[in-house]
């Protein structure tokens, strides 16, 4: 019995020793599996923004805090072969930015190609709640047959590389592409802040964080941002407020921040009352100085609550209440950056200074496209 026993002891320590060893030559399997939230940043950037792809998957590998409860996937098509790639730590080599994923050459301004992604990545890791970040070129809600024959403007996502003719995907296209409901919308992108936007993806997204005018590149701060996204309740705020106060604290035309979290929920309420108000002012309410964006001194989009206090004053506290539920923060610098020049924000036009989410059109009734006559024309 002696002798069995010490023959079963000798041959267990060897298979310990073999498996210890053998599993330093097996692939890393020890990524976590976390179900509370999935986080998709989607890189729309065969375009300039080629060379920001690596730079922001290695400042999110090197960010990545292991403790983490959540899974941060990034598609990248930077041009060439297109990537999903996996953040996360490892125990055997600590944060790693993993390719799971290679795609051929392809339109990432198609809608099929973000439906795909999407789903790629909830049956890689299914949760309980998804956000998503989008890194590209876009100009809001414009379709981009209303802006020639300048500016161009292509909506969101732009992709250069590819010799389709829809090289950029429509506000309403993007909208539709989104097969499941996502807890939030953050948009790296120009233009994207408007309530016309954050109406079209009510029903898509919780929460939306954009930008009401141009944003200056590097954009968004990653360093922070997964720290934010992920925790219990994501703190949108948060990345807002870094992102603003990154560029508040530069100088020259690189000081120019705009930015808004909107929450969806309660754009309805505001609709109501807001076509209410503007079926008051009708065709011919005129305005002074009104505050608008834009590239340069083209008036493309106009203040939504500046125009509510000129058009219909009496009214205007009962609207920035209602406003104020739906944008649950906003920030901007004292001018914004526009076609290489510092135009400068009214603060009395903005409500002292307050409002900090902008823009119109069908849903709330309202033209606001090529004026420059200082007119806003209601919709029928």
């Amino acid at each position: 019995m002696l002798k069995i026993k010490g023959t079963f002891i000798l041959l267990l320590c060897i298979c310990i020793l073999a498996c210890c060893e053998i599993s330093e030559d097996l692939p890393d399997n020890t990524v976590p599996a976390s179900f509370c939230r999935t986080v998709l940043l989607y890189l729309g950037v065969d375009n300039n923004f080629r060379a920001e792809a690596a730079e922001k998957i290695e400042i999110l590998r090197e960010n990545w805090d292991k403790n983490t409860d959540g899974n941060l996937l990034v598609y990248s098509d930077a041009g060439g072969n297109a990537t999903l790639v996996h953040i996360y730590y490892s125990a055997q080599k600590g944060n790693v930015a993993d390719t799971i994923t290679v795609y051929p050459n392809e339109n990432s301004a198609s809608p099929q190609t973000l439906t795909r992604v999407l789903n790629d990545v909830k049956n890689y890791r299914p949760a309980n709640s998804y956000g998503l970040v989008v890194l590209s070129h876009a100009t809001g809600w414009l379709p981009a047959e209303m802006s020639k024959p300048t500016p161009v403007l292509r909506s969101i996502i732009w992709d250069t590389g590819t010799s389709e003719a829809d090289n950029y995907m429509e506000l309403t296209a993007f909208a539709e592409a989104i097969p499941y409901k996502l807890n939030f919308i953050i948009f790296d992108a120009c233009f994207m802040g408007a309530v016309e936007v954050a109406y079209e993806l009510k029903d898509k997204a919780d929460y939306i964080v954009a930008s009401p005018a141009e944003v200056v590149s590097p954009g968004f701060v990653y360093s922070t941002m997964a720290q934010h996204l992920f925790q219990p309740q994501p703190d949108l705020t948060a990345v807002a407020r870094n992102f603003y106060e990154y560029f508040n604290n530069q100088s020259g035309l690189y000081r120019s921040a705009t930015v808004s979290v909107v929450k969806t929920a309660e754009l309805e309420n505001l609709k109501t009352l807001f076509q209410g108000i503007a079926g008051q002012a009708r065709n011919d309410t005129g305005f002074q100085d009104l505050q608008c964006y834009g590239y340069g001194s083209q008036k493309i989009y106009f203040d939504l609550g500046d125009y509510v206090q000129q058009s219909a004053p009496e009214r205007y506290m009962e609207f920035q209440n209602a406003l104020d539920q739906c944008v649950i923060y906003k920030a901007h610098t004292d001018s914004y950056y526009s076609a290489g020049k510092p135009n400068t924000l009214t603060h009395d036009a903005v409500g002292g200074g307050e409002i900090a989410w902008y823009f119109h059109s069908k849903h709330f009734e309202i033209e606001i496209y090529h004026l420059f006559d200082g007119y806003i024309s209601i919709v029928d």
